[in-house]
């Protein structure tokens, strides 16, 4: 379907899932984990880590944590304080905002698609943002959860066993380059226009 036979239905139905794809990112990735952290939400507090080879399975429990180990390892944080729930919680709410802020510029991409305009000048700029928070999000977020999970064993006998580590994929990076050539495709786009648009 090109942009020519683009409907306002099609606009309708584009716009109408990224704002339930908004909606549910908001509470389930931003209003939960912030009132987790306000102490509003009596759940089990829990990060995955990696642990250094040498762990063994049996591990005791400290400082009211405890490290149990199968590939990878669970960290359990009983009865969290304030700090340990910001730790904890804060690699989900910045990821939350960075998927947020894209849906919202592909909302607003969307919408000039439904105005007949999908060359609008700032549709580029929005398809880079989105790229950038692709990359941002993938190092950012593997690096804050590194950065908390540290700052959360610090100073515990579970130090020793939990390294600062981080891992990142590739996969997204492939998805921001896509990403990208399609922003610039979209720059090129908006250039010819407004070439053509000066000599009429």
């Amino acid at each position: 379907m090109g942009f020519a036979s683009w409907g306002r239905t099609d606009t309708r139905v584009l716009t109408g899932m990224l704002g339930i794809a908004f909606v549910i990112e908001a509470f389930w990735g931003l209003v939960l984990p912030l009132l987790h952290v306000a102490g509003a939400l009596d759940v089990v507090s829990t990060r995955d880590v990696l642990v250094n080879p040498n762990v063994g399975t049996d591990l005791a429990e400290a400082d009211g944590m405890k490290l149990s180990v199968s590939e990878s390892a669970t960290l359990k944080v009983a009865d969290p304080s304030l700090g340990e729930r910001v730790l904890l919680d804060l690699p989900a709410v910045f990821y939350a905002v960075l998927i947020l802020l894209g849906i919202y510029w592909l909302f607003l991409v969307a919408r000039t698609l439904g105005a007949g305009d999908p060359f609008a000048p700032r549709n580029p700029f929005r398809l880079f943002g989105i790229a950038a928070l692709i990359v941002v999000g993938t190092f950012g977020d593997s690096l804050l959860t590194g950065i908390t999970t540290h700052q959360l064993v610090a100073g515990t006998s579970l130090e020793e066993h939990v390294p600062f580590s981080v891992d990142f994929s590739f996969l997204p990076l492939v998805v921001a380059a896509l990403v990208a050539a399609v922003a610039e495709a979209f720059r090129i786009g908006v250039r010819l226009r407004e070439d053509t648009e000066g000599l009429v």
